[in-house]
């Protein structure tokens, strides 16, 4: 039930994906499992799905996604920001570009660029594709968006993205039908306002995979593949030497759609869909040590196309599906962890 599409995309989906909650894992307490997750104030706005979700300096941001159920399509455009010190949302100027979900970007010098995605919000002559190309700067100072130079893999949906030393890096992804796996993998200098194509991804999943950065370098795995593919390898991006390495696979089951985020040298990984069920585990990957650890159970609703992010140390997870959630939990590592 991942997939928004109809017809033969609904038959891959429902072969693929259900909703059934895999068997819940019951932390030991006795032997400390690490983290403590904690609900916080409801998301202000509408319940929805595959929202984009980042962080700029101190703050997080949650922009649009879908506001309808099922395979129905109610885009929204509408931008929040998250402030961890007085643990409340404001409004912002809404999104310009056209797609509404699986919009996906990162944060640079403390700016957003954000782009790609599923919609067309305005109408474009002679322009049928509902993937989009385009992309935008966020300027919080102002609160205004500025449009860049379009993504140079073309139009798509589903991409992975994320940051590293000021330089951000975008690629993977679908086309409308999902019958496309891309592995195209570029960087984006922002004072240049220039896309350069680096070396493609080579893990197996193109679509709802995860990502996140930490100490300079990326890491992606897990994702769906077309026709019939969730799996759980996990790749090292190095841009130093534009290389990808594998690492350690993802110790629950193969998943898309999953959230995860950064604290200090781990990156948090969990949720999600596998191929029989909506999974409710959730993993630390070490990336000193290329070696996964479960932390405790999550102790509301499981979902998938959820928005995640950390600031500071803490992480964030919010809405998605299934049933338009709008709830928003903090995830604290234990510090005997």
């Amino acid at each position: 039930m991942m997939f928004k599409k109809a017809g033969i995309l609904l038959i891959v989906t429902l072969t693929l994906f259900s909703c059934k909650k895999d068997k819940p894992f019951v932390p030991n307490y006795e032997n400390g499992l690490p983290g403590l997750w904690a609900q916080l104030g409801d998301f202000p706005g509408v319940g929805r799905v595959r929202s984009s979700a980042f962080t700029i300096g101190g703050k997080g941001y949650i922009l649009g996604g879908n506001a309808a159920s099922g395979f129905n399509s109610q885009l929204i455009n509408d931008f929040w920001e998250y402030d961890p010190k007085t643990n409340k949302w404001t409004r912002k100027a809404d999104y310009p570009g056209q797609a509404g979900e699986y919009v996906k970007g990162f944060s640079i010098n403390n700016k957003g660029y954000v782009g790609t995605g599923y919609g067309k919000r305005l109408a474009t002559p002679g322009d049928d594709i509902p993937q989009n190309d385009d992309f935008w700067e966020y300027n919080p100072a102002n609160d205004k968006w500025t449009r860049k130079a379009d993504f140079a893999g073309g139009k798509r949906e589903n991409v992975i993205a994320f940051e590293i030393n000021g330089i951000g890096y975008l690629g993977l992804g679908t086309n409308n039908d999902y019958s496309e796996n891309f592995k195209d993998f570029w960087k984006y200098e922002a004072t240049a306002d220039k896309w350069t194509r680096v070396a493609d991804y080579p893990g197996s999943g193109s679509f709802g995979v995860a990502a996140f950065a930490s100490n300079g370098k990326g890491y992606a795995g897990l994702g769906g593949a077309s026709p019939s593919t969730a799996d759980k390898d996990f790749w090292q991006y190095d841009p130093i030497a534009n290389k990808w390495d594998k690492k350690a696979d993802y110790p629950g089951k193969g998943r898309a759609f999953s959230g995860q985020f950064t604290i200090g040298s781990k990156g948090y990984v969990g949720f999600g869909s596998t191929l029989t069920a909506t999974a409710d585990d959730w993993y630390a990957y070490d990336t000193e040590l290329n070696s996964w650890s479960k932390i405790t159970n999550f102790t509301g609703p499981i979902r998938y196309d959820l928005a995640s992010f950390a600031i500071d140390g803490v992480g964030y997870i919010g809405t998605g599906n299934p049933g338009l959630l709008k709830d928003f939990w903090k995830y604290t590592p234990r510090k005997t962890q």
